[in-house]
């Protein structure tokens, strides 16, 4: 019986220590609640292109091109469903889509008729939601507080294969002559195009790269500038 109870008191201590996996999405109708604010408010954020949304749609096609997983759409394409007038049982057709590591809308030719999208769809990236919430203070805990940080190589992995500094100098430049972009993928194509007109060999990386790595000092500019 000791043994049996040992072992079991081991297998809870494991299951215990396992470390917890971080959320990789919300939804959106999770925000209000999350937040403290209204469900137009947020969803205001959103139309001011402050938020990306994202759904979650079977593979469809967009001219040769199919797509399918998570996508972004433009808030504006969805925007009915936020109405409070708007049943929320009813959906709303969606005709063009952002894959995963496009800055520009593809249009959804089959079906015919776009995707169907309730606003129970409709998520947003964690990651984003804790930009979002720091910088905004969403949850009372400062917008300077620092980001615990986690896991990395204490920059011993191999060196970069694009000239990250360099073209972050000349981006911050152009945003201190122009301000900076309204949206964040007017930010993230700035870095594209900076790469686009510099790379010696043509290289340009890609969209998924430049956003986890500079969409958060986006979040952190909007807070400063």
């Amino acid at each position: 019986m000791a043994g049996i109870a040992e072992r079991t008191g081991a297998a809870e201590k494991e299951e215990t220590d396992m470390p917890k996996i971080s959320r990789a999405f919300f939804y959106l109708t999770e925000l209000p609640i999350r937040w403290g604010r209204s469900l137009p408010e947020i969803t205001g954020w959103a139309l001011a292109g402050r938020l990306n949304i994202m759904v979650p749609i079977a593979p469809v096609q967009c001219g040769i091109e199919r797509a399918s997983g998570i996508v972004r759409v433009r808030a504006e394409d969805v925007a009915r469903l936020f109405h409070p007038d708007h049943p929320i049982h009813l959906s709303c057709a969606v005709i063009r889509i952002l894959p995963t590591g496009a800055l520009d809308p593809v249009y959804v030719t089959d079906p015919v008729g776009g995707i169907e999208v309730q606003l129970r769809d409709l998520m947003l990236d964690a990651g984003e939601v804790s930009d979002f919430e720091q910088v905004n203070d969403l949850l009372g805990i400062g917008t300077r507080s620092t980001r615990k940080k986690t896991g990395g190589n204490s920059g011993q992995g191999r060196p970069a294969a694009y000239e990250w500094e360099t073209m972050l100098v000349d981006v911050m430049i152009d945003i201190s002559e122009n301000g900076l972009p309204d949206k964040q993928d007017d930010f993230l194509k700035l870095i594209l195009d900076w790469f686009t007109e510099n790379s010696a060999d043509g290289m340009v990386p890609e969209v998924s790269t430049v956003r986890k790595r500079y969409a958060p000092i986006w979040w952190r500019l909007q807070d400063r500038l």
